[in-house]
């Protein structure tokens, strides 16, 4: 079973993106803003992305978009940001294994829609020969690791996992070998694919809780 967009159960994460929601133009505005920038992602790519033909499709005056965002780059972090904070969940089940297991359920399933894979794909190519982009794709990890992380962090109260794990790894094993296949190989990313990683992730964890 391949993970798709239908797959996300949306959730209310509270994250730097509702302050910029709060402080930017009008809501309606700031979507049509970033649906129109996904939309322009994933008709011509980034080199062929500007202001003006986001502003375009998005029926509001460009200098609204250069007074809110500036560059092409903040608006591509914004929309980044947007959409994961609302497709990808930071679930609080109990266990770290149905954690990780819905947080990578909703990742792929994400990741694997036409705007966000066509936005990562973008991003991955033009990263290494602009550095803004290259800034923006790194801020929007930080943040969102950070988010990530809790789950982590949270097993480590319950006492699920040893004090001492890095929550930034454990979380970039999970959904690594994701966007390898999403990005690069092209390969299946569907549910025994997915528990395989994290059962892999949390038996390794495991095992080094029961050696210290």
């Amino acid at each position: 079973m391949m993970f798709s967009p239908s797959d996300v159960r949306v959730t209310s994460n509270k994250t730097a993106t509702d302050t910029r929601r709060r402080r930017g133009p009008s809501r309606l505005v700031r979507t049509a803003a970033i649906d129109a920038t996904l939309a322009e992602l994933a008709e011509g790519g980034y080199s062929a992305l500007s202001l003006e033909k986001v502003a375009r499709r998005a029926g509001v005056h460009k200098t609204t978009l250069y007074r809110r965002w500036g560059t092409r780059e903040e608006l591509v972090l914004e929309a980044m940001l947007e959409r994961a904070g609302e497709q990808i969940s930071v679930p609080d089940t109990g266990s770290l294994r149905d954690d990780l297991l819905e947080l990578a359920r909703t990742s792929a399933a994400n990741a694997a829609s036409p705007e966000v894979s066509a936005m990562a794909r973008a991003v991955a190519a033009e990263s290494p020969h602009d550095s803004r982009l290259a800034a923006a794709n790194r801020r929007f990890w930080a943040e969102r690791l950070t988010l990530d992380c809790v789950i982590v962090e949270r097993a480590i109260e319950r006492g699920e996992v040893a004090v001492g794990t890095d929550p930034r790894r454990v979380i970039e094993s999970v959904l690594g070998p994701i966007h390898l296949r999403l990005l690069l190989t092209g390969e299946p990313v569907d549910r025994p694919f997915v528990e395989g990683i994290v059962d892999t992730v949390v038996d390794g964890i495991a095992r080094r809780r029961d050696h210290r």
